[in-house]
C-alpha cells in the first residue's frame, strides 16, 4: 500500500481545503444536517478532493466518505464488499472546527474485503499524523509508538468518555460512575482522542455511538500501538459489527476494571 503517498495527500488536502478555512468560515459555508450536527464547505471540499486523489492512486478502488454515505447509503455496502476501498471522514469534530477549537481531525481508513488494513489520523492544527498498517505497528509523525501503562488506581485515570449519546438512564449511571476517575475530558473529536490515548495524554476512551468512519481509523492505530479495543457489548469492533458502545484501554485488565466499575449497566 502506498501509505506515504496517502499521508502526503491527506496533509496537502487538509492544508488547501480545511486549514485555509479554519476560523475563517463564512456563514453560508455552515450547513445544518440534524440537531447538533453540521457540515461545512471545508468538509465537502476535503472529501471531494481526497476521494479524487485516492482514486488517482487506486483507480479500481471504491472510495467514499461520511458525506457521500449520508446521501448514498448503498455506498457503504459497496465499500465493505470491495477488493480495495477507502473510507474518509473529512473533518472529525466539525462542531469544534466551526467554533474555532483546534481539536479536529482528518481521518481515512483502507479496507480489503471489509477488513481494515491501514488507517490515518491527521490533526492539522497540531501538525500531527498518526498512522498504522495492520500487523506493522503504529506511528505518530514517523516515530513508532506504544500505548503507555495506565496508573494502577482508577481514581488516577484521565478519561475521554463521550456519554452524551447514551440513553438518559445509562447516561445518568455513567456520569455518576465517572466520579471514580480523576477527570473526564472528552475532546468531542474521536480522532483527537484516539491520538491522545495512544500517546498517554488520556488513559481511556468510551463511546456509545460507533459510526465506522469515526472509529475504524483510531481503533486500528490504538490496537497496533498495543491498546485493547472492545465493544461495550463485549464483542470485537469491526466494520461489519459496530455493536453498541466502544471502550479502549491500555490493556485488558484496565479495560475490565473500567467496564465493571463504570460501564456495566446491568
Amino acid at each position: 500500500m502506498r501509505t506515504a503517498e496517502i499521508a502526503a495527500l491527506i496533509k496537502k488536502i487538509a492544508d488547501e481545503e480545511i486549514s485555509s478555512r479554519f476560523r475563517n468560515l463564512r456563514e453560508d459555508e455552515v450547513i445544518f444536517k440534524e440537531p447538533g450536527e453540521f457540515v461545512t464547505a471545508a468538509d465537502l471540499a476535503a472529501e471531494y478532493a481526497l476521494s479524487d486523489g485516492l482514486r488517482t492512486l487506486y483507480p479500481q478502488a471504491i472510495v467514499t466518505g461520511e458525506e457521500d454515505i449520508s446521501k448514498n447509503p448503498m455506498r457503504l455496502v459497496e465499500l465493505l464488499e470491495a477488493d480495495c476501498g477507502f473510507l474518509i471522514d473529512p473533518i472529525d469534530g466539525t462542531n469544534n472546527f466551526i467554533k474555532g477549537n483546534e481539536k479536529f481531525a482528518v481521518m481515512a481508513v483502507a479496507l480489503q474485503k471489509g477488513e481494515v488494513v491501514a488507517s490515518w489520523i491527521y490533526l492539522p492544527a497540531y501538525e500531527k499524523l498518526a498512522f498504522a498498517e495492520k500487523g506493522a505497528g503504529a506511528f505518530i509523525n514517523n516515530d513508532r509508538v506504544s500505548v503507555p501503562e495506565a496508573p494502577a488506581n482508577l481514581h488516577d485515570l484521565i478519561g475521554a468518555a463521550h456519554i452524551n449519546r447514551m440513553p438518559e438512564d445509562l447516561r445518568s449511571i455513567a456520569r455518576e460512575n465517572l466520579r471514580k476517575i480523576a477527570i473526564n475530558k472528552p475532546a468531542y473529536c474521536a480522532g483527537y482522542d484516539y491520538v491522545a490515548i495512544t500517546e498517554g495524554e488520556k488513559h481511556f476512551s468510551a463511546y456509545y455511538r460507533t459510526l465506522i468512519w469515526d472509529h475504524l481509523p483510531g481503533a486500528l492505530i490504538y490496537g497496533e500501538a498495543g491498546g485493547y479495543v472492545m465493544g461495550l457489548d463485549e464483542r470485537p469492533y469491526t466494520p461489519r459489527n459496530d455493536g453498541t458502545g466502544l471502550l479502549c484501554a491500555p490493556d485488558e485488565e484496565v479495560w475490565r476494571k473500567l467496564f465493571m466499575e463504570i460501564f456495566l449497566f446491568n
